[in-house]
């Protein structure tokens, strides 16, 4: 590994201590539809830069990609969400999609044996609760990454990232030939030399944007430092001048101290 992935695992590694931290002050705290999903939304976006990073390592680039993809259409809904208030109607969009995947498994006959397991399972309360929100004509209408990225002077992330992204995401006629050099170890390979250092750099740069967008609009007051570590870790990544180690061991010792992140 080159000192660039080292640096960019660096900050992987001590970003997950803080949100780990930062998760479980949020545990008891949080009550409402928005709030739940903008604590999952840090949760989600803190396993998928992990994951990233650990199929770096491992040389899988095109996987890492198609998680890069994913991080983005998580940065998406979050700016669509909180922009438009649209929190229940996704609760109760993602309810219903729930509720008739599992009961279209429970009545086809090929599938009986699921009858009896728990994950498959409904009772009156939750069918009651589908039929109300059938009935109410719960409406949900995906974003569309274009037009919310460039709202947000994000165009390039779009262009860049998701829409190149997205060839890894979905089959192409060059799929898995990268990943034929690397499990035969056949010479010459033609992938050898490219650079995927950008995938572990933007990955911490959409995860940040996920958090600041999550600790703008979940009902409690985030302290200074929590958006200072945000801040450095963005200068740190881009070689600019920075504090990031600095507001790391801050982080901590706020931890150490049992000092609330909230105001």
């Amino acid at each position: 590994m080159t000192t660039l992935d080292n640096k960019y695992n660096e900050v992987i590694e001590k970003t997950e201590v803080i949100i780990k931290w930062l998760l479980l002050n949020l545990a008891d705290k949080v009550v409402t539809s928005k709030d739940i999903y903008l604590r999952n939304s840090i949760a989600k976006s803190s396993s998928l830069l992990g994951s990233i990073g650990k199929l770096y390592i491992q040389s899988s680039y095109n996987d890492g990609w198609v998680l890069y993809r994913s991080l983005i259409d998580r940065l998406v809904h979050i700016y669509y969400l909180c922009d438009n208030n649209l929190f229940q109607q996704f609760e109760d969009w993602t309810y219903i999609q729930k509720y008739e995947y599992i009961n279209n498994v429970r009545a086809d006959e090929k599938f009986k044996r699921v009858l009896n397991d728990p994950g498959f399972k409904t009772d009156r309360k939750e069918s009651n609760k589908y039929r109300e929100l059938k009935n109410k004509r719960t409406k949900w209408d995906k974003p569309n990454p274009r037009v919310v990225l460039k709202n947000k002077g994000l165009d390039f992330m779009y262009k860049f990232g998701y829409d190149i992204a997205s060839m890894d995401t979905h089959p192409m006629a060059t799929d898995g030939e990268e990943e034929f050099y690397k499990i035969t170890g056949l010479e010459p390979n033609p992938y050898k030399k490219l650079n995927h250092e950008i995938l572990l750099k933007n990955s911490i740069l959409v995860s940040s944007l996920i958090y600041q967008v999550a600790f703008n609009n979940l009902d409690v007051r985030f302290r200074g430092l929590a958006y200072s570590f945000l801040e450095e870790t963005r200068k740190y990544i881009n070689s600019e001048p920075n504090e990031f180690d600095n507001k790391y061991v801050q982080l901590l010792k706020l931890a150490e101290e049992r000092i609330s992140l909230f105001e």
